[in-house]
């Protein structure tokens, strides 16, 4: 029983009139946020029992440089503070909270300026269950891009994780229509962290087709030159450690080419419960399976039946920033 007027708690969780975040805590993560974006280093206190000092001894003020701790108490801020915010997702985007744009810094440094791995940022989620069963078929790409360890591939690249979160707040996840914005921006938001080790490279991958006219315009408005549906040059440098690979030119129209072109036409024509793949279906259309389907039921359980021969241009581009990058940094 607790009284009106006082601090009501529950599991470290305000609960006086909705559930939200003790301000203190806020506050904290906040601080710890600003050490780490300018230095590349925070603080938390550390019981000092877990430091070999005696139980009563204060708190010890201890130096950490590992995201995993941080960002999951950024996590768990941002999940209840929005959990609670009944607001449209048009209406969060368009009046950002504090504590929105203390996600999206958070997220944005985690995937893009401190980033452990090159990162790749396919337009949808398929593409990344392709990428790795090829990589794991093509062992001319070991251990570049990765390798076979007992048994499981590791890869030496890492794929951005397109949740529903990661859609929402940095707004990645829609195709190249969200890739446009994100090339626009890239600049203006790298240029707010003090601390920016840049050590690998964030590779957007795009199909060659109608749908990156859009991203062309937009290179192009950037100030990379010669990008078209049927340039050739392996990569393109939008700024910084923000690069474009686009699909191999090798379509019957122009150099047109999607990633399901590099499956053998034999691939592409299985069928499922009487249905045939089509990668542009529409909802509910009869007759047709999509591209989920594809990647979980024909391609994932047949990795080592595929003939993946024509992936290896486009793993090459790939392995190709990562060398040009490791080597622009090494100068």
């Amino acid at each position: 029983m607790q009284f009106r007027g006082s601090r009501q708690l529950t599991t470290g969780l305000l609960v006086n009139e909705k559930v939200n975040i003790r301000p203190e805590y806020y506050r904290t993560v906040r601080s710890m946020c600003s050490e780490l974006f300018s230095k590349g280093v925070y603080y938390q206190m550390v019981p000092a029992a877990l430091l070999g000092g005696q139980r009563g001894d204060p708190d010890i003020k201890e130096e950490a440089t590992s995201l995993a701790p941080l960002q999951g108490k950024i996590d768990h801020i941002y999940h209840v503070r929005n959990s609670v915010d009944r607001r449209k997702s048009a209406d969060k985007k368009k009046d950002s909270t504090a504590t929105r744009r203390l996600y999206h810094r958070s997220l944005f440094y985690k995937n893009f300026v401190a980033l452990d791995k090159p990162l790749i940022i396919p337009e949808g989620k398929t593409d990344a269950v392709y990428l790795r069963a090829a990589i794991t078929s093509l062992t001319a790409f070991h251990p570049k891009l990765g390798a076979i360890e007992q048994g499981k591939l590791k890869l030496k690249i890492r794929f951005l994780n397109q949740t529903s979160t990661v859609h929402d707040v940095l707004q990645l996840g829609g195709g190249t229509g969200d890739f446009k914005f994100f090339m626009l921006r890239y600049k203006e938001l790298l240029s707010s962290y003090k601390h920016c080790p840049l050590s690998h490279p964030v590779i957007l991958l795009i199909d060659n087709d109608d749908g990156a006219n859009e991203v062309f315009s937009v290179a192009k408005q950037l100030g990379v030159t010669g990008i078209s549906h049927t340039s050739t040059a392996p990569f393109y440098r939008i700024h910084n450690n923000l690069l474009l690979v686009k699909t191999p030119e090798t379509g019957p129209s122009k150099g047109k080419t999607c990633i399901e072109n590099l499956f053998p036409l034999s691939v592409l024509a299985t069928e499922l419960d009487g249905k045939k793949f089509d990668p542009d279906k529409k909802h509910g259309e009869a007759g047709k399976y999509g591209k989920t389907r594809f990647a979980e039921k024909v391609v994932r359980p047949n990795v080592s039946t595929i003939d993946f021969s024509k992936f290896a241009e486009l793993l090459n581009r790939i392995a190709l920033v990562m060398d040009d990058y490791l080597a622009a940094k090494l100068q």
